[in-house]
């Protein structure tokens, strides 16, 4: 049984456009914007993952057992089964690979960091795993765990140049800060005032006092003396609110971008009603059933046995209407091509221990008479 009976006993990128589209030369804005768009179609993704439910079925039956519990009700101690595959799929689409292992109580644990040794004639390993900051001492193989991987080249090129931008906004950090939040001010002076030599001393005098006050201190208080007369500048409303709009414009088009890289339709992600139900068939049959199969595959690799009756199934969004298909059912158990047991193993649903449900039913206006007439 494997890991069942170690578990319970038996083309350019649009991306880049957003490098140099930007009417903003700060690497904090695009880095910020652009981990908003991957948070956003991440979430999304994992967010309806976590919805789904798993089905152990053995002999066309359903079964509620430990690994059925595992899977739906409560994976570890620490997490709910929607709070564990969210957990899986924010590190399998953020990291390529999600590794989960099972602990001496029988836990799922999704591992943080390890050390994955390849092999071609032997099972892999994963060695100095990590989970929670606790070390694990001991090495998985690989018939041991649920090791998922994910490729998106497209992707990766777009969080390399999120690090690439991490890296250049540590750089700048101080200085847009120091930028953003510098005081500016027009100093009057009195220029009958301020002609002599001495008077023009006082005035410099005045103003390294002024610099002092405001360099050195949260709160500062300026004298102002005959002769002089201090006014702050501060930034327009009109000039404020446009940044703003276009801050919301540019973190929309960061949005779009990954949504293309994940294949979310991205009315889907900005709540659009138009052509909602059409969009959501694309994106459940597409990349969330990708991410079902992935999943799934790699349960019923390591958790049944060859050529057995058992198989473990994901129901989510991929659930068909039967009523949107019951004339197609009908179709298909009347004109004798499939029986109503098997109609309902199709559809997700466990046989019935009829013998009725197990023959070929045929109705009458699909038989054939020697010559066309009734007899």
């Amino acid at each position: 049984m494997g890991i069942l009976s170690n578990l319970f006993g038996a083309k350019t990128e649009p991306t880049y456009a957003l490098d140099t589209d930007f009417d903003f030369q700060d690497a904090s804005t695009r880095a910020y914007l652009k981990r908003v768009a991957l948070d956003a179609g991440v979430n999304f993704i994992a967010r309806r993952f976590a919805q789904a439910k798993f089905k152990h079925v053995v002999d066309g039956k359903f079964v509620k057992d430990d690994a059925w519990y595992r899977l739906n009700t409560r994976p570890n101690r620490n997490e709910t089964a929607t709070q564990f595959w969210e957990h899986v799929i924010h590190k399998l689409i953020y990291e390529g690979e999600c590794l989960v292992i099972v602990n001496d109580t029988k836990e799922l644990l999704v591992a943080d960091s390890y050390v994955h040794t390849k092999y071609a004639n032997y099972d892999d390993i994963f060695e100095g795993v990590y989970v929670r900051g606790y070390r694990y001492e001991r090495t998985f193989t690989m018939s041991e765990v649920i090791y998922l991987t994910y490729q998106n080249e497209r992707l990766e090129r777009y969080t390399n140049s999120l690090f690439a931008d991490y890296g250049t906004m540590l750089g700048r950090m101080v200085a847009i800060q120091l930028r953003n939040n510098q005081i500016r001010g027009v100093l009057k002076v009195n220029t009958t005032y301020g002609a002599q030599r001495e008077k023009q001393e006082q005035l410099q005098g005045y103003l390294d006092k002024v610099f002092n006050s405001f360099s050195n201190n949260t709160v500062a208080l300026v004298p102002l003396t005959d002769g002089f007369d201090y006014q702050e500048i501060g930034g327009t409303k009109s000039n404020t609110q446009q940044q703003f709009d276009q801050i919301k414009q540019l973190r929309k088009d960061a949005i779009a971008t990954v949504a293309d890289i994940l294949g979310i339709p991205e009315n889907m992600l900005f709540e659009t009603p138009a052509e909602v139900n059409q969009l959501e068939k694309s994106f459940n049959q597409g990349v969330l059933q990708f991410f079902y199969q992935l999943v799934i595959d790699e349960l019923n690799g390591k958790l049944v046995s060859n050529y057995s009756s058992e198989e473990y199934r994901i129901v989510g969004k991929n659930e068909r209407d039967i009523f949107s298909l019951s004339e197609s059912i009908d179709k298909l158990v009347s004109s004798g091509a499939f029986r109503r047991n098997e109609i309902r193993e199709a559809l997700g649903w466990e046989r019935v221990d009829d013998p009725a449900l197990d023959e070929f039913y045929i109705t009458k206006n699909y038989t054939t008479t020697k010559g066309g007439d009734e007899e």
